[in-house]
């Protein structure tokens, strides 16, 4: 009886470690999509930043090859998410850009440029 007395420590932890360890998974999975679209924002922004400092001002028409194709993926993992309407992608980024001042956004004889900010 003594000797089974001294392992219930040892099988609590493991027990607690397991809840602990399956917790955390369970909370990784069901914030994966999130954090995939969070990530994939974040390449966008530094995809548009770097082609308006390359390129100087462009208009969205000009600066949806550059964002197509974009691809966001967790190391060993099978799940990515991909941009696949850049001028949807280009809707939503470029005016979160604009209020965080990454760049401007300009008119030049009647169309809208979005410009690189120093």
């Amino acid at each position: 009886m003594n000797l089974i007395l001294h392992y219930i420590p040892y099988v609590l932890l493991f027990a607690a470690a397991t809840a602990l360890i399956y917790g955390w998974g369970l909370w990784r999975s069901m914030r994966q999509k999130q954090d995939l679209s969070n990530l994939l924002s974040s390449k966008g922004i530094s995809v548009i930043r770097k082609t308006l400092r390359k390129k100087g001002p462009l208009t969205l028409k000009e600066l949806e090859p550059a964002v197509k194709n974009l691809t966001a993926k967790f190391p060993f993992t099978q799940e990515k998410i991909t941009v696949t309407d850049p001028k949807a992608f280009l809707n939503s980024l470029l005016p979160y850009m604009i209020r965080q001042k990454l760049i401007t956004e300009e008119s030049e004889n009647g169309t809208t440029v979005y410009r690189y900010r120093k």
